[in-house]
């Protein structure tokens, strides 16, 4: 039946509290050290001493508001309060019954109006029956400890159910929202139904904890049960030994204290120790105790959190990329760049702005040229001015997956991957790494090395590279990954594009000598044991040397002849022909024999049907000649080793001729009836490239036009069917190799004006360049009288004949390389 309704004032104080909720019929100490608290529980003793206790929804508002506070909360009389020496107050209330706030008014402390909620107890049969069944719940969870004696006692000592239940849910740790919810509910079967669901929680969630202490207890009686047992094993197999090999008893223990002085990750180091446990439990001579010892010694060597201090100083890096290297101001800056990036980001992380791992993070670089142009040398030197270890991993020819992920330990004679066993030669995790020809990685039906490659250079996926070998990952985000390729188009589209690419272009002549004099000379002096004032080289020899006994992108074959003269000086001075020699240009057959190479040279004189184009090769570049000859018959006839390109370059030549015939004043009958054959001497060379169209065209039609061509006039450049000149690579060793030969004016594509940049400044001011966008503009510059002579017209001129046979010249010899125009 219902409870009588106290009288209580219908406006009254209110305190709010913090994280808790107090029920009627309790009686409970209250501490309030907030002004709004201490002022309302003022205001409560100077009136009828009655005031309102509500739980802030959120605990960390320190000035709650009406919206702040539950709408349900406890009316209490203040039984006594006292005020303590730090100002706060404590207050001695008994909570009365459940009341309604509404109309929440702030002053210096919050009222309210309230309305008092009554109780109800449902039906009796039902009541007696959920108050037995809270009971024994209570009991059962009681039993475990979770609530003190005295609580216990109390709640014990009620007989009225929604008394009891309201204690119950003072004492237990429940959440403040149900605890909010069971004060909100008037009905006593309701809101002891609520509270038997929060008991089965509160069961389940002891029970769990009971599992989990006995899984706790029951493991630490497994490691004391394991040590015991180790301890005994180490006993039984010294005695097996005779008593005496103290040293693989303690093997085992050995590992474990390594292991335990590397700072592994939980994972890792849980796998390494069960490979440890494998090792006590097994005889010490057997195979596989072997395997394992092997195994455990990889993971103990290798420099799981070692790393070496990085040299962060742009200037003091500048200074040794200058002393070993000279020129390549490209790559030096882009490691310039990278140290200040680097040495920003470790000042940033220091700020705390950062974290530790982006410090660490950087570009793949991958450096692609010729050979001997400093590819390798370079990355050693980055290694040094960074302060870092540097590791070589030679991949030409690598055709083995396992090359780059180790071995399964399940095959004989497995090993980890190369990069693994370079990380542990260096002896720390962030060492220079030179992957060096990654263009010339094989495939077979071992796997395909260069897809291994993709996790290593991806810094999204190496921190967790796993080797097979060591079946646990290992960081190589730490790592600086340097590549080298000759040929980048050679390398797979997913792999380059995880790289950043750094062009290393030929040598010009005069870099050739100063590197001569700077670094190979002295280099062999040394390894031929002569001393600097026993033998001098002229700069005339030297330049010779490089001229003509080599031909080379880099300078290996340079250093190779520089050692040749060295020897035969030293044999000269060792038998005591001589104390000393210098080296003239005019001495070096004396010591090399006859010249091997002989550049091309521009022709003397201009001629009809021969025009100068420029090729490229990995060596360097130089000039070639298209030679057209006009003879009675038909067809177009093409000789000098062409590949399909250039075939296509001859006749896209034709067409364009025969197009604009008319503008040029050339007889259609003559082209259509006449054998037309364009030739390109050095026929042992294969030569290939759309570059060579602006020269074939200009040989054509000078053939036809019976215009001659300029002798010092050099053209690259690539032409369509109506007349666009276009971008071609190449241009720097092009330039360089026409401007050996003597030749002053250049014809190249508007489009590669910026490719200019590269060209030294003193070059590029003792030659000429014309940019075109079209072929009249080459044939305006190539063609003696240029495209007004063209147009003119000619009497009967046109029907002359070009050039009956190639001019004889000297042909350079391009041995190792095709010609690509």
């Amino acid at each position: 039946m219902p409870t009588e309704i106290p009288t209580l004032p219908s406006n009254v104080p209110v305190c709010p509290v913090r994280g808790s909720v107090i029920y009627p019929t309790m009686v409970q100490h209250i501490d309030a050290s907030r002004a709004i608290s201490i002022n309302a529980i003022e205001a409560a003793m100077a009136g009828e001493k009655v005031i309102l206790i509500v739980s802030q929804k959120d605990k960390d508002v320190d000035d709650p508001k009406g919206d702040d506070l539950y709408t349900v909360g406890t009316a209490c009389n203040v039984l006594r309060v006292r005020k303590n020496p730090d100002g706060t107050v404590q207050m001695l209330v008994s909570a009365v019954a459940r009341a309604k706030a509404s109309n929440y008014v702030r002053g210096n402390h919050l009222t309210a109006d309230i309305e008092v909620l009554p109780s109800e107890d449902g039906k009796a049969v039902e009541l007696r029956a959920l108050a037995r069944e809270l009971k024994e719940k209570f009991e059962q969870i009681a039993g475990n400890g979770k609530v003190n004696a005295e609580a216990v006692q109390t709640i014990q000592g009620k007989d009225e159910p929604g008394e009891m239940a309201d204690h119950i849910a003072f004492n237990l740790d429940f959440k403040l929202e149900d605890k909010q919810a069971l004060l909100e509910l008037p009905k006593v079967t309701d809101r002891i139904k609520k509270l038997l669901t929060l008991l089965d929680a509160e069961q389940e969630v002891q029970a769990v904890q009971a599992r989990i202490r006995a899984q706790v207890k029951e493991e630490i009686d497994k490691n004391q049960r394991e040590y015991y047992l180790r301890e005994q094993m180490k006993v039984i197999q010294k005695e097996l030994h005779g008593g005496g090999d103290d040293e693989d008893a303690d093997e085992a223990e050995a590992f474990r204290a390594k292991i335990e002085a590397l700072d592994l990750k939980p994972e890792v180091k849980k796998d390494i120790e069960r490979e440890v446990n494998r090792l006590a439990r097994m005889h010490p001579d057997s195979a596989e105790a072997s395997v394992i010892r092997t195994y455990l010694t990889w993971i103990t060597e290798l420099p799981w959190n070692e790393r070496s201090e990085d040299q962060l100083s742009v200037d003091a890096a500048a200074t040794v990329l200058d002393d070993d290297h000279y020129g390549l101001e490209k790559v030096k800056d882009r490691v310039l760049e990278f140290l200040a990036v680097r040495r920003l980001r470790k000042e940033r992380a220091t700020r705390g702005e950062i974290s530790a791992e982006d410090v660490n993070k950087g570009p793949i670089l991958v450096f692609t040229g010729p050979p001997g142009v400093g590819k390798t040398s370079i990355a050693q030197s980055i290694a040094k001015s960074l302060g870092r270890k540097y590791v070589r991993i030679a991949l030409g020819g690598a055709r083995d997956e396992s090359d780059i992920r180790g071995h399964r330990r399940t095959y004989i004679g497995a090993m980890p991957g190369r990069l693994i066993q370079g990380i542990r030669s260096a002896g720390t995790k962030n060492p220079v790494i030179l992957l060096d020809e990654v263009d010339k990685l094989g495939t077979s039906y071992q796997g395909d090395p260069s897809s291994a490659l993709l996790e290593v250079l991806d810094p999204a996926q190496n921190m967790h590279f796993t080797d097979h070998y060591l079946g646990v990952p290992f960081d190589l985000s730490e790592v600086m990954f340097i590549a080298t390729a000759n040929y980048p188009e050679q390398i797979p589209p997913a792999l380059m594009d995880r790289m950043e690419v750094i062009d290393f272009s030929s040598y010009i002549e005069q870099e050739k000598l100063e590197i001569a004099k700077r670094y190979l000379l002295p280099r062999q002096l040394t390894a031929n044991g002569l001393k600097s004032n026993q033998i001098s080289f002229t700069d005339a020899a030297l330049e010779k040397l490089i001229s003509h006994y080599t031909r080379e992108a880099g300078v290996r074959n340079l250093e190779r002849e520089i050692g040749t003269v060295a020897r035969k000086v030293a044999r000269r001075i060792a038998v005591g022909e001589v104390k000393r020699v210098k080296v003239t240009d005019k001495e070096l057959d004396r010591y090399l024999g006859q010249a091997r190479h002989n550049p091309e040279t521009e022709n003397k004189d201009d001629m009809v049907g021969v025009s100068t184009g420029m090729f490229y090769t990995p060596v360097g570049g130089d000039i070639l000649f298209v030679e057209t000859s006009i003879m009675p018959g038909k067809g177009l006839v093409l000789t000098g080793q062409l590949g399909d390109v250039m075939k296509e370059s001859a006749r896209a030549a034709l067409t364009y001729a025969k197009s604009n015939a008319e503008r040029f004043h050339i007889d259609k009958d003559r082209i259509d009836n006449s054998e037309i054959h364009i030739h390109v001497p050095a026929g042992a060379i294969p030569k290939e490239g759309p570059s060579a169209g602006g020269a074939m065209a200009t040989s054509l039609i000078s053939a036809l036009a019976g215009i001659p061509a300029r002798h010092d006039v050099a053209m690259t450049g690539e032409m369509t069917l109506t007349g666009r000149y276009l971008p071609i690579g190449g241009l720097k060793e092009k330039v360089l190799g026409a401007r050996r030969a003597g030749i002053k004016h250049i014809i190249m594509p508007k489009a590669n004006e910026p490719d200019l940049r590269d060209i030294p400044l003193h070059l590029r001011s003792s030659m000429r360049f014309h940019p075109c966008e079209t072929v009249d503009q080459v044939l305006d510059v190539a063609l003696v009288g240029g495209l007004k002579a063209l147009e003119t017209p000619r009497d009967g001129s046109a029907a002359e004949p070009g050039p009956s046979g190639a001019p004889k010249r000297k042909s350079a010899r391009r041995t190792g390389a095709d010609a690509r125009a």
